[in-house]
């Protein structure tokens, strides 16, 4: 066997293992951050709430009680009822499930298709990514809310349509963000040994470009989570997105605002479980900024 021959395996094992190391080491610097393990407690929690929701509410969210219309809080409705005499508590509740579904699913639209974007335009380069790159820069052009607000037009308001125009409107950023970091990855050493040896395009992107750029898209897809929450309930707010009796935070929030003085309760706990939730995620995404950040000392 000639020294070639030899070479190949053992160049292709150095840059497989590299990326393992950084994996099981980024763990212990999560655990030893206070406020990322307390954002990520917290959101924990919240997930579970979601996902035991029938279990935890104690009314069915659109049961409803002709005797307590507009109530305040009380002990028979902890967070009062609405105008049609629904819990205000058991909608939340069950508000979670919806909100952050959606949320997530977005956020998945955006993590897919904004990754393969920036890493094809990084790795390809040429025409390819000046072509992709000037769409992006012309979407970008739109704040992610607007962008969303036509696709929602274009498609017709539900939350399902909801949920894919946050998803779009986020891959602009999203891509050309993933882009700035794979390029960073292209121009070092081990992807020209790859290549020098006969590595294929879909190894070098799955085995180096995507473990090299896994904090940097961990902390993104982190961040991108809050703006999905905020566009999600923005959306529902205005009718677009999440349609009654669908018991979803924004929503809740819209039909609280005509009783801002006579039933303060309507709308000011789905605005402070948004608030309380997006805040965390946006803790969450500091923090791993911070771990990842090379000149972090932790």
């Amino acid at each position: 066997m000639s020294k070639l021959e030899t070479y190949k395996p053992i160049q292709a094992r150095v840059t497989h293992k590299a990326p393992l190391k950084i994996k099981s080491d980024t763990v212990k610097r999560i655990m030893k951050d206070k406020r990322a393990v307390v954002c990520i407690l917290f959101l924990f929690v919240v997930a579970l709430i979601g996902i035991f929701a029938p279990i935890l509410a104690p009314y069915d969210p659109e049961e409803l009680f002709y005797d307590a219309m507009l109530q305040g809080p009380s002990m028979e409705h902890l967070l009062g009822t609405d105008p049609i005499g629904r819990d205000i508590l058991s909608r939340m509740i069950f508000g979670v499930r919806v909100t952050l579904t959606v949320s997530l699913l977005a956020v998945a639209i955006t993590f897919f298709l904004g990754t393969l974007i920036g890493l094809v335009c990084a790795y390809v380069g040429g025409w390819v990514d000046n072509v992709l790159m000037r769409i992006m820069d012309i979407l970008l052009a739109l704040p992610s809310i607007v962008l969303a607000l036509a696709i929602v037009a274009i498609l017709g308001p539900s939350l399902t349509n909801a949920m894919i125009a946050v998803g779009i409107a986020s891959i602009p950023g999203f891509s050309r963000l993933i882009r700035g970091a794979a390029l960073t990855i292209k121009s070092s050493g081990f992807v020209e040994a790859s290549r020098s040896i006969g590595s294929s395009h879909g190894w070098i992107l799955r085995r180096q470009f995507l473990p090299n750029v896994s904090g940097v898209l961990l902390v993104y897809t982190t961040l991108f989570i809050g703006v999905a929450i905020l566009d999600t309930a923005a959306l529902s707010f205005i009718g677009l997105g999440a349609q009654p009796p669908t018991p979803e935070w924004g929503t809740m929030l819209a039909e609280g605002k005509n009783y801002m003085y006579d039933a303060w309760w309507l709308a000011t706990f789905p605005g402070l479980a948004i608030t309380l939730v997006v805040f965390a995620v946006n803790f969450l995404g500091d923090a791993l900024r911070d771990i990842f950040d090379p000149k972090s000392s932790r």
